[in-house]
């Protein structure tokens, strides 16, 4: 972009605006620079002239004050005493460099910036007349290389007759910048001694070459125009404050009033591409001159905005005015390193949040931004932008849903953050099967019969009736057991101690039925219905599973009861209770069969596994008994608990009964 220049016309028109901004403190959290040549300092003179340098400097707040002319630690020290009297422990300095003559120091607020390093180098070898000190600082808050700030701070051969002197100094400082790397935001500041904006050593600074990462520019576009005398642009003179004959100047200055621009702050070209570190409008300042004084003390009338006292300061302690700019920061992101998007049922809606901020402290660059999804996620496209210091904005992420299984990525934001270019959001989720509501362990069945038999008054046990999520392993949705509905039986059917709502995984959820037999009519049958609603665990996706039913079946005998004898033939298929029960040494299982069946007749146990098969096979219609002693299959005895017998017949509901064993 090429640089800005501002008409005669527009500096005239600023003249007052500027005047009276030049002692406004920054807006708030600006960074200020700000370069002084603070002539020939300490000298015998620096403590008288400390005082003044307060007054200056105090309504100003700067947060990084280069001054020339500095001529030992010494002086560094004073001077710094000096800024942490007008603003204790807020200041630090960088170590001195002493050169073939006076030198630069560098001071800084600790809680704005932090020292990155520093070098020094001779631009024009072998004269060697005066170093340039590179500085390199990282606003607060900055961490990486590319918000480096570098700061060449000069003071270039004086007196007209020396431009081929000057033209010298500023090759060697162009080749030096151009060895910064692409994009660097840096500054060449300090006393350049330039008579004309057309002189050979700044066209140097600011002409294009081949290799333009050092190329700079003019904040008030003032490089093709003649400065001394100049009074279409006297608002940018900064020497002299004291005209020749004036008293009370300080020890050494020059004198002849205000008529030359020689202190300037050149920005690189990154400074003026409208993204990241920028100048701000407007904050480019020679600090004190109203544009009124051509040829004149700075305390002659009229009297500066600033007032007669700031006047004098400025007069008593230097030959220069200050300058100073305020700078706008590069943008910053916090997101999230992770986003979590949990379970989720097949099918369901997956989404989380986002959350982008731009923390960087205004004034400083929008945040612009773009995100990329892996595979199996998603994210809003485009591009987008977040002013600095505004409200969090918030982006919905889709996690795919489809298939089940763990999900992972990684979500990419792309940014203008110089410390984060790219960010990373760890995503990850998982997507369930829907639960598989059944009565049975080991295959989908959704009706069974509890049949409690023919017996006498007194004589009905309980019976279990188990609901399972039928092939629970991680990758599925528990079962949510939401309520349980008794109808018919005259309500003599119950759950012993009500109905509770369950969660199911691995191991059945068991509801014991009750008979009520106290004034049941004998030899009638009594037949209910038990219904479980039950549902996929709340989750996204979830979805009601079909109802399970089991049949309720009891009936009061009028005399005995026991299992017929002989060949007789059952009419009614009926699984008994097994006596005796509970069982320390041996049980008899017995069970009617009305006609022939292929059929199992196994025990499990409370997590719904086989424990032992007693009966497996096409088997006639009759009455049978087997007796069970406790042991599994191989021969192992089992432990005290509670088991189940379940007599399965193809094609029918399964009948259980309850048994309990002790050891």
């Amino acid at each position: 972009m090429a640089p800005r220049r501002w008409s005669a016309r527009a500096l005239r028109a600023l003249a007052l605006v500027f005047a009276l901004s030049v002692s406004a403190a920054p807006a708030a959290h600006a960074l200020r620079l700000f370069d002084y040549n603070v002539l020939n300092y300490p000298g015998p003179s620096g403590p008288a002239r400390d005082p003044y340098f307060r007054t200056v400097i105090a309504p100003l707040s700067p947060d990084i004050f280069v001054a020339e002319e500095m001529t030992s630690q010494a002086g560094v020290n004073e001077f710094l005493n000096s800024l942490n009297t007008m603003e204790p422990g807020q200041w630090s300095a960088l170590p001195f460099v002493d050169g073939n003559d006076t030198d630069s120091g560098l001071f800084y607020k600790t809680a704005k910036f932090s020292w990155a390093g520093q070098s020094s180098f001779y631009p024009d070898p072998p004269t060697n007349l005066r170093l340039v000190h590179v500085f390199r600082l990282r606003p607060a808050g900055y961490t990486s290389n590319a918000a480096l700030i570098h700061i060449y701070a000069v003071h270039l051969k004086a007196s007209m007759g020396f431009e081929s002197n000057r033209l010298t100094e500023c090759t060697g400082i162009r080749d030096s910048m151009n060895n910064l790397p692409s994009g660097s935001a840096a500054f060449v500041l300090g006393d350049f001694n330039f008579y004309t904006g057309l002189e050979p050593g700044l066209q140097k600074l600011i002409e294009s070459e081949a290799d333009n990462d050092g190329r700079l520019f003019d904040p008030l576009g003032l490089q093709n125009v003649t400065w001394q005398d100049n009074t279409s642009m006297q608002i940018a003179w900064t020497q002299s404050p004291c005209k020749t004959g004036d008293t009370g100047c300080a020890s050494g200055a020059s004198t002849g009033g205000l008529d030359d621009r020689f202190d300037l702050i050149l920005p690189t070209l990154a400074w003026n591409d409208g993204q990241g570190y920028e100048l701000i409008p407007g904050t480019y300042i020679s600090v004190g001159n109203d544009g009124l004084h051509h040829n004149n003390s700075i305390q002659d009338p009229p009297t500066i905005p600033e007032g007669a006292a700031y006047a004098t300061a400025l007069h008593s302690v230097s030959d220069h005015l200050p300058v100073r700019v305020d700078l706008q920061l590069p943008s910053r992101i916090t997101v999230p390193a992770a986003l979590a998007f949990g379970s989720v049922i097949v099918g369901g809606t997956a989404s989380q949040n986002l959350s982008v901020s731009n923390p960087a402290v205004a004034p400083a660059d929008a945040l612009d931004y773009s995100l990329a999804a892996p595979a199996g996620f998603t994210a809003p496209g485009g591009g987008f932008s977040l002013a600095a210091g505004a409200p969090a904005a918030s982006h919905a992420i889709g996690m795919a849903t489809a298939t089940s299984g763990a999900k992972s990525g990684s979500l990419t934001v792309t940014s203008d953050d110089p410390d984060h270019p790219t960010a990373s959001v760890a995503l990850s989720g998982t997507v369930l099967e829907h639960a598989q509501a059944s009565l049975d362990s080991t295959a989908a069945l959704l009706s069974q019969t509890l049949d409690f038999g023919t017996q006498a008054q007194g004589g009905f046990a309980t019976l279990m009736a188990r609901v399972h999520d039928l092939g629970y392993d991680a990758s599925r949705a528990r079962l949510s057991v939401t309520s349980a509905t008794i109808d018919g039986g005259d309500g003599r059917f119950s759950i012993v101690g009500g109905f509770s709502p369950a969660l199911v995984a691995g191991v059945a959820q068991t509801y014991t039925v009750q008979f009520d037999d106290a004034g049941a009519t004998q030899d009638v049958d009594y037949d209910a219905t038990l219904t479980f609603a039950s549902a996929d665990e709340p989750l996204p996706g979830a979805a009601a599973q079909p109802a399970l039913t089991v049949a309720l079946h009891a009936k009061v005998s009028s005399g005995a009861v026991g299992v017929p004898g002989g060949h007789i033939v059952p009419t009614v298929t009926r699984l008994y209770p097994p006596a005796p029960n509970p069982v320390t040494d041996e049980t008899t299982v017995q069970f009617d069969l009305a006609h022939a069946a292929d059929l199992s007749l196994a025990i499990f146990d409370l997590a719904g596994r086989r424990v032992s098969t007693l009966a497996q096979g096409t088997l006639p219609a009759g009455q049978y008994r087997y007796p069970w002693s406790g042991q599994a299959e191989g021969g192992t005895s089992l432990g005290t608990g509670l088991y189940f017998v379940r007599l399965s017949i193809a094609g029918e509901p399964a009948r259980l009964a309850r048994l309990a064993l002790l050891r």
